[in-house]
């Protein structure tokens, strides 16, 4: 028996459309871009790592400059907030040279002197007993010349080299006129020569004083 013939494909009818294409699903990529983001610029394309990937490491935030202030939000930190090393340092005053000490050593030594001459008897009366008015003079006079060393003195960086130099300097003149009017009549004592002692010391003292210098 003879195999059948193919039945012959008809024409397709002039009224019948072709089949509209059934849409597929599109596989979505990684997100291009998140509105909203601190630091991120218009248009910026963020790739998603592949899968499989393990996350990169957070880079540490950059360490900003004590003197800048620090942008947000670095600058929400917790605790004590660090002060300039100017504050946190207390003012530290500079150490004395060997001028000032020697100065200051000459001026004492001046005051001492003079008051041991001013007290002592020496076979008469003392001159705090004898002249009171011009022993308390001369002790003045003296102490004025503690002035050539003010930077050791407490409160004594406030006044000027040559504020310093002119009250030492009256100071001084002064020892010297009690020493014309009083003591040089008795010079050759042993009173006059520890009176003629306290002022070459205090005049010592304004000669190697530092405000002399200034």
């Amino acid at each position: 028996m003879a195999p059948a013939a193919p039945a012959p494909q008809l024409p397709p009818h002039p009224a019948a459309t072709s089949p509209a294409p059934v849409p597929t699903v599109q596989p979505t990529g990684p997100v291009a871009f998140v509105p909203g983001l601190p630091g991120q610029p218009a248009g910026a394309t963020a790739a998603e790592p592949p899968p499989g990937t393990p996350p990169a490491s957070t880079p540490p935030p950059p360490a900003h400059d004590a003197g800048t202030p620090a942008a947000w939000p670095d600058s929400l930190v917790t605790g004590p907030v660090p002060m300039p090393e100017e504050a946190e340092e207390p003012s530290r005053r500079a150490a004395p040279d060997r001028s000032s000490l020697v100065c200051l050593g000459l001026v004492l030594a001046s005051l001492v002197l003079l008051e041991l001459g001013l007290g002592l008897r020496f076979g008469s009366e003392s001159f705090w007993s004898d002249i009171p008015l011009w022993s308390a003079f001369a002790t003045a006079c003296t102490v004025l010349g503690l002035a050539a060393s003010a930077s050791l003195l407490p409160g004594g960086r406030r006044i000027g080299a040559g504020t310093a130099w002119r009250i030492a300097a009256g100071g001084l003149v002064g020892l010297a006129a009690f020493w014309v009017l009083v003591v040089l009549p008795v010079v050759a004592s042993d009173r006059g020569f520890l009176l003629t002692a306290a002022l070459a010391c205090l005049g010592g003292a304004l000669w190697t004083g530092p405000a002399r210098r200034s």
